[in-house]
């Protein structure tokens, strides 16, 4: 069974090379929550094309946020103010992920200058000034059974432009989340992992980022491996004072990957949901009331396939599935 990052990889970039034979039904991924709370945002493949829409939530119609006709979008990002996206896009064969920002009309569309590597996932600070965005320079494998899989991850920073780049992180990681920024613009949460370090939620002071000020690795009942648990997509409350994040738990049916609140004060774990089997996507809402994330439906080589988007009820503990329409 794959780890939760080589899983999230698969998801969000491989799928674009079919690594598994056969077709792969149309699904969602890569999400992302509007400040007002109004519309979602996914990458939604259908046919060997991926590009972003937009879903209300209040009715669940979708519809094209973008509208580029070739090549591949990923991992969109609102502005603070609502009034910009961020992406992914990948124009085609021989070509490098690029950095893409756009008006939500979809005017004033502009992509960063090429370079050497790929650069993904990219986050607008709360002041709206800045992007921060992880950057690969290896796609390959290190093992000759392993698949290749984008690898010496760092984090960047530039301004909208794509001038003033700086480097954030310099630990060429083997794999990460995507990155979270706390409401104040002081600290940036991501899950890490090295080629010989275990899988942490890794807070860095975006004024110091060069190691992080704390390194976590929250305890959760039934961790799918107590010596290197299983964590992805931290999010950060408004308040700062803790954190949303998925791990991975020995379920009924292989790995739970349920939703859990960790207090970054005194390291208290909440578990949110139960036995939501494999989920991703977790991102909340600019209120902190309510969460968004992704459950699979897998096929009988236990591959995910189909995509749900649910919404989840911080509060409560609720979560309840939203029927999506106007997809195609």
């Amino acid at each position: 069974m794959l780890r939760t990052f080589e899983r999230c990889v698969f998801l969000t970039f491989l799928l674009t090379a079919t690594v598994c034979a056969g077709a792969t039904p149309n699904h969602m991924e890569s999400i992302a929550v509007s400040p007002d709370g109004k519309f979602i945002a996914v990458t939604y493949e259908k046919n060997h094309t991926r590009f972003i829409y937009k879903i209300a939530v209040d009715s669940g119609i979708a519809s094209r946020l973008t509208d580029a006709k070739t090549g591949e979008e990923s991992s969109p990002s609102f502005s603070a103010d609502g009034k910009q996206i961020a992406y992914s896009y990948w124009p085609g064969k021989g070509e490098h992920f690029r950095i893409v920002i756009q008006n939500i009309d979809g005017s004033n569309s502009h992509t960063w200058s090429p370079s050497d590597a790929d650069d993904f996932r990219p986050l607008f600070s709360p002041d709206t000034k800045t992007i921060i965005f992880a950057r690969s320079r290896y796609y390959g494998n290190y093992s000759p059974i392993a698949s290749p899989s984008y690898h010496a991850w760092d984090f960047y920073a530039a301004n909208l432009d794509g001038t003033n780049m700086r480097q954030l992180t310099r630990e060429s990681f083997y794999m990460v989340s995507a990155a979270s920024v706390s409401s104040d613009g002081k600290n940036m949460a991501v899950v890490t992992e090295g080629l010989d370090t275990p899988e942490q939620i890794a807070i860095y002071s975006l004024d110091h980022p060069e190691k992080p000020a704390q390194s976590l690795r929250p305890h959760v009942p039934r961790g799918a491996d107590p010596k290197n648990p299983i964590f992805n997509c931290p999010n950060y409350m408004p308040d700062g004072k803790s954190i949303l994040f998925m791990a991975a738990t020995n379920g009924r049916h292989g790995y739970d990957y349920d939703v859990y609140r960790l207090d970054l004060g005194t390291g208290a774990v909440d578990r949110l949901t139960n036995g939501n089997g494999y989920a991703t996507d977790l991102r909340v809402f600019a209120d902190g009331k309510t969460a968004a994330f992704l459950k699979w439906r897998s096929d009988w080589r236990s591959t995910p396939v189909e995509s749900s988007l649910y919404l989840l009820d911080v509060q409560t503990h609720t979560a309840t599935s939203l029927k999506v329409t106007g997809l195609d």
